[in-house]
């Protein structure tokens, strides 16, 4: 049975007070009570860090363990000496480094001091680990939860201690994290994972997609707050759009209570990543823009000082949120539902067959469906009033979201990303319109306080209301296009 791990962060008070909950019904087990010694290594330049691999030595007593991890997968072995052997985890593994590090020698770049007790939650193991981490010349606290066990159960456990305690999901393992912090490469924004392939039936799709979609917006998590934020808030806004796409995609074929209630709370999270998002955009639009056509107007330094403090206000607020112990439940009520694919148990006896009906056949006709209503409502798309474009936009990326999802498995990977291509540039095009109807909004937010801020600001204003309007000529011909694409389905 497959085994995974769930990190969360906790000071010690928190710690201790979970340590006593009636829910942790023993001691720590046999063997609980560890002092832990980690040295991780990497090259002056950071070889490994930067292939996304983190190489680390674990004393605990007398034993010592070698550990690999790569891309969520951890490779162990034992070492022959102090140093990291490199033959110890086989051959195939030492060439791949080797090849890696060159003549690269490898040094201790961090260390942590842990102590660690574990004990028992239900066919779980709870590990509170306390200590230090020791990197470029600071000794940094550690106070941290490890939940460990069979997947299918494991957030169901961590619901019942998220329900009573105040915890919060780390998802960067202490390993990467070390090595970041001792000048290491910052961890990347992640884009959305490849669609389906092969031959899933609709309820192996419905975990799939769900799953790829909560993973993407997990993966996102530490570049927010050690990375690229703008690029970390831009594809966790897509990671929640595609999973409110998805939701009712499905709901339309299985309608489930909890698709429904999730398909909410994955808006409300979208909606909540706005204001950074919109602010971002807003900025780049003023730069390139207006600062650029008009360069010795002298006011729009003001009013980029204002947009400045409402974009901070903006991640301050995606800051909170994350960090907000509310978010954590969410997610770990989703991975419940994914691993226990819970949507079986509150749907009709009649509707279950379709979830043991191909996953091609339901995408094939949710691909048709979708295009069908796009070009309905897209019909002389550059003459509808701006609400109904949007409405088309929303339609569009509906479409586009299920091209990703099931495109390869109802059509040829040529025709599919033919298609994605004038889908995208369709959608591109009505997303400056989308844009600049927003920078309209924002610049109503900015005030002017001198002559030259009012000039600055009037230019603006001016710029943006012209800009929403759209150029109807690349519109119409960005549609025809679109409409020229061969459908998958």
């Amino acid at each position: 049975m497959p085994i995974s791990t769930l990190r969360f962060s906790l000071d010690q008070a928190g710690l201790a007070t979970v340590a006593a909950s009636p829910l942790l019904t023993t001691g720590a087990v046999p063997g609980g009570i560890r002092r832990l010694q980690d040295r991780f290594f990497d090259t002056a330049d950071f070889v490994l860090a930067r292939e996304g691999i983190t190489l680390q030595l674990r004393k605990s007593g007398r034993d010592a363990r070698l550990l690999l991890l790569h891309k969520g997968e951890a490779v162990e072995a034992v070492p022959s000496s102090a140093a990291p052997d490199l033959t110890a985890f086989g051959p195939e593994w030492q060439a791949a480094l080797t090849n890696l590090l060159q003549d690269s020698p490898l040094h201790e770049v961090a260390s942590a001091s842990l102590r660690q007790t574990t004990r028992e939650l239900g066919d779980a193991s709870l590990s509170f680990q306390t200590g230090s981490l020791a990197v470029a010349g600071q000794k940094l606290p550690v106070s941290e939860i490890q939940l460990s066990g069979p997947a299918v159960t494991l957030p169901s456990h961590a619901l019942q201690l998220a329900a009573s305690f105040p915890l919060r999901l780390q998802p960067e393992p202490l390993g990467p994290r070390a090595v970041r912090l001792a000048g290491g490469p910052a961890p990347p924004p992640q884009k959305a994972a490849m669609g389906l392939n092969g031959d899933p039936c609709l309820d192996q799709a419905v975990q799939s997609v769900m799953s790829a979609c909560l993973e993407q917006f997990l993966a996102n998590w530490p570049a927010f707050f050690a990375g690229d934020e703008v690029s970390a808030v831009h594809q966790m806004r897509v990671a929640m759009r595609r999973l409110r796409s998805a939701l009712g995609l499905f709901n339309h074929a299985v309608p489930t209570p909890e698709f429904l209630a999730l398909r909410s709370e994955a808006k409300h999270i979208a909606n909540a990543m706005s204001e950074a998002r919109n602010w971002d955009v807003f900025i780049a639009m003023l730069r390139t823009g207006p600062t650029t056509a008009f360069p010795n107007e002298a006011g729009f330094a003001a009013l980029e000082a204002q947009c400045a403090a409402h974009r901070q206000a903006g991640y301050t607020q995606v800051r909170a949120w994350l960090e907000d112990p509310a978010t954590t439940r969410f997610l770990l009520q989703a991975q419940a539902l994914i691993v226990q694919r819970g949507w079986r148990g509150g749907l009709a006896a009649e509707l279950l067959p379709r979830l043991a009906a191909p996953a091609e056949a339901f995408g094939a006709a949710s691909l048709e469906r979708l295009y069908r209503k796009l070009r309905k409502h897209g019909k002389h798309l550059a003459k509808l009033p701006a609400q109904d474009r949007h409405r088309v936009r929303i339609d569009l990326k509906k479409l586009r979201y299920t091209v990703e999802f099931f495109g390869e498995l109802v059509a040829p990977r040529q025709r599919v990303r033919a298609f994605h291509r004038a889908a995208t540039a369709l959608q591109d095009e009505l997303g400056k319109l989308n844009d600049m109807a927003t920078a309209e909004a924002l610049a109503g937010r900015l005030y002017a306080d001198s002559p030259e801020a009012t000039r600055a600001l009037g230019i603006v204003l001016g710029w943006t209301a012209h800009a929403a309007r759209g150029e109807p000529r690349a519109i119409s011909a960005t549609w025809d296009e679109f409409r020229d694409a061969k459908p998958l389905a």
